[in-house]
């Protein structure tokens, strides 16, 4: 695959967004399930140097994710990077590591990013690397603070001139925790599950919904992400490869509400042709916004 970021070539914020349903970690650390994950058709594969990757071994993971960019064949999935926090003191050496590789990933994953300032920084040890376009960047909240800035971080990525900001993820585990919460309980999430889809869409980037961890649990999953999709994610992070095609097919409309789509989108302009506005299809009074509803769907999943 080619990396989509380039040296030397100009970008577009008209770059049509990537399906990002399913966001699969594996630890920068373990070539084999590196490996493993590059033919695993996932949309998109995470090599981590954060969580998944001991302190000792934050070196190791930094070499072995350059060898994997340049050696391994991941097809048409998406490879992201993911580096350590800004509080961490780890993210420079990180940052200068891969993205002065001879290959680089498709997209750089920034975890824990709390404040406006923190984007700033990020900014700047980006604009280091010598890269003349803009890097496309997902980036986390995690916390309470990360929340409440979530706004300023956003227009502050935006101002940016090294990097395209292009989706956000929410950590629920490290913002329950910070709230107090109890990651049992789905209700001390949902407030802010809610204000990332919520400031995501408003600034047009992706949200992508928390983990669920109990892997082996295949319903409980299923059910989480079908809600998730109904929030308005476009996405959820995986912990197991077994997780991947319960949650693409739950990010993904069946055929049948493709069909409908389509069928709501002609009937739409037939109607604003003969001069009306609110019309009945199928039963249900159309108008505007539920037009836009579906047209979201034929853009992004057009060819399903």
């Amino acid at each position: 695959m080619t990396s989509s970021i380039h040296r030397g070539l100009s970008s577009s914020m008209s770059i049509p967004p990537r399906r990002r349903r399913a966001l699969l970690y594996m630890p920068g650390d373990d070539l084999r399930k590196i490996t493993k994950a590059a033919s695993l058709d996932v949309d998109l594969a995470v090599l981590d140097c954060e969580d998944a990757v001991a302190v000792s071994r934050k070196g190791d993971a930094r070499t072995t994710i350059k060898m994997a960019l340049e050696t391994l064949d991941f097809g048409g999935t998406e490879r992201g990077v993911r580096v350590n926090s800004v509080s961490s003191g780890l993210i420079e050496d990180d940052i200068t590591s891969i993205l002065g590789g001879s290959t680089l990933p498709d997209v750089l994953m920034v975890p824990k990013l709390d404040t406006p300032e923190e984007a700033v920084y990020i900014s700047e040890l980006v604009s280091k690397s010598g890269l003349t376009s803009p890097v496309p960047l997902i980036f986390q909240t995690e916390s309470a603070l990360g929340l409440v800035n979530l706004r300023e971080i956003i227009l502050a990525l935006q101002r940016s001139t090294a990097l395209r900001a292009e989706a956000v993820v929410f950590g629920a585990d490290d913002y329950v925790s910070d709230i107090r919460g109890s990651r049992d309980d789905i209700m001390a999430v949902v407030y802010a599950r809610q204000k990332v889809v919520t400031l995501a869409r408003a600034y047009g980037l992706q949200p992508i919904d928390r983990v669920y961890i109990e892997y082996k649990d295949t319903e409980g999953l299923r059910a989480e992400s079908e809600q998730g999709f109904g929030f308005g994610f476009t996405g959820k992070q995986c912990i197991h490869p077994g997780q991947i095609p319960i949650v693409q097919k739950a990010f993904s409309p069946s055929p049948t509400q493709m069909e409908h789509a389509r069928a709501l989108i002609a009937a739409f302009s037939e109607n604003q042709a003969a001069g009306k506005g609110a019309f009945s299809f199928r039963g249900k009074m159309i108008d505007r916004p539920t037009l836009l509803q579906a047209q979201n769907l034929v853009d992004m999943f057009g060819e399903t």
